[in-house]
């Protein structure tokens, strides 16, 4: 039959784990992170406990210009 793809929600989950480092790393709180980037903080916390599966790519291009940094360098 052909490939076997990677479970989905197992990619999310490594995403959901970036995500956290990220924020670990550079010291960044969801609510006040949030606030600068000009987004509800629920958003962030929805996709932080998985309530949320991803967040939209508006929503991750404010994220990283309040972050200073390029969306992709919120998931490595």
């Amino acid at each position: 039959m052909g490939e076997v793809a990677a479970p989905r929600g197992a990619e999310i989950g490594q995403q959901r784990n970036a995500f956290r480092a990220f924020m670990i790393a550079r010291r960044l709180r969801p609510s006040e992170w949030a606030k600068a980037a000009g987004i509800p903080a629920g958003e962030v916390i929805a996709f932080l406990t998985g309530h949320a599966r991803t967040l939209t790519p508006q929503t991750l291009a404010k994220l990283a210009h309040a972050a200073g940094c390029e969306i992709q360098d919120m998931f490595r």
